[in-house]
C-alpha cells in the first residue's frame, strides 16, 4: 500500500501551509481525547454568530501540522454557518512532522475531536463532517471508507460526510466509500496522482463519490507561494487562482447539500 512518505518528504514541506482567505478570527483553544488510547489532545474551534445548535466540520491538517492561516480557514467555515475544529495531532505529542512514517493517531484523533463536538450543546452531533488536506486527506477517506463511526462513538454520533484536497487515494484502493465524499484533486498533481482518485471514485456505489479534477493544476494548487510553478525533487507544485477559489466554491455547495437539516 503507497503511504505518504518517501519521496513526498520534500513536497510535504511546501504544501503544509494553505493561503489565508479572510481576515483572521479569534478562535478558541480547546482540549479533548483521542479516541482509543485516550491521548490528550488540542485544537482550535471557531463558531458563527447565534445560538446554534449547528453543524459541525473537523478540520484535518497535513504532515506539517497546524497552517499558518488556521484561523482564517476556521473564520471561513464558521461565516458558512458551520463550527469550526482544526485538530493539532502534533502539539501535546511534541512532534514537528509526520512526513515519511505513517501517522496512524490521525484517525482516533479524529474521532476525539467528532466526539467532543457532538457533546457540546450547541452542535447538532447529527450534521458533523470531516475535511482533510493532503495528509488530513488520507485521513478523511480513512473516515469515509470505514463507514463513519468511530471507536470513540461521539455518544451514537457518525461522521455525515468527509471531503478530501489532493489525498493520497491510492492509500485506500479497493476500498468501498459508505458515505458521501468529495475528492479535489489537480489533474497535473505529481504528488498524489489525480488518477489514483479518478481510479478510486469510479467503482464507488452511486452517490457516495464526487471526484473534481482541475485541469492544468498541480499538487497544492491552493497555496500562492508556489506561483507559476515549483519543482521539488522532479515534482511539479503550482498555485492556481481559479482551482483554489473553485475549490473552496466546491467544498461550500458540498457541505451544504450533505450537511442540509
Amino acid at each position: 500500500m503507497r503511504r505518504f512518505a518517501q519521496p513526498r518528504l520534500a513536497a510535504a514541506a511546501l504544501f503544509g501551509f494553505l493561503a489565508a482567505c479572510a481576515p483572521a478570527a479569534a478562535d478558541e483553544l480547546v482540549k479533548f481525547a483521542s479516541a482509543g488510547q485516550g491521548d490528550p489532545i488540542q485544537g482550535y474551534l471557531t463558531k458563527p454568530k447565534g445560538a446554534g445548535p449547528f453543524p459541525a466540520v473537523v478540520l484535518l491538517h497535513t504532515c506539517l501540522g497546524l497552517p499558518e492561516a488556521r484561523a482564517s480557514i476556521g473564520q471561513r467555515i464558521a461565516a458558512w454557518g458551520y463550527i469550526a475544529l482544526f485538530v493539532d495531532d502534533f502539539a501535546t505529542r511534541g512532534l514537528k512532522e509526520t512526513c515519511a512514517v505513517d501517522f496512524q493517531q490521525a484517525l482516533p484523533d479524529a474521532y476525539g475531536a467528532q466526539a467532543y463536538l457532538a457533546n457540546l450543546p450547541y452542535v447538532d452531533r447529527a450534521r458533523i463532517a470531516a475535511v482533510g488536506f493532503s495528509q488530513g486527506g488520507d485521513t478523511a477517506l480513512k473516515i469515509a471508507t470505514g463507514g463513519g463511526a468511530g471507536p470513540a462513538g461521539g455518544g451514537g454520533a457518525v461522521f455525515k460526510a468527509a471531503a478530501a484536497f489532493y489525498p493520497p487515494c491510492a492509500n485506500v484502493a479497493g476500498a468501498t466509500l459508505v458515505i458521501p465524499t468529495l475528492i479535489l484533486v489537480g489533474a497535473k498533481d505529481e504528488v498524489t496522482p489525480a488518477a489514483d482518485c479518478a481510479e478510486l471514485a469510479k467503482r464507488q456505489p452511486a452517490g457516495m463519490a464526487k471526484l473534481v479534477l482541475y485541469p492544468g493544476a498541480a499538487h497544492g494548487f491552493d497555496i500562492p507561494e508556489f506561483g507559476a510553478g515549483t519543482r521539488v525533487m522532479g515534482m511539479l507544485l503550482a498555485y492556481d487562482r481559479s482551482a483554489a477559489q473553485r475549490s473552496w466554491a466546491e467544498l461550500r455547495s458540498f457541505l451544504a447539500a450533505r450537511l442540509a437539516r
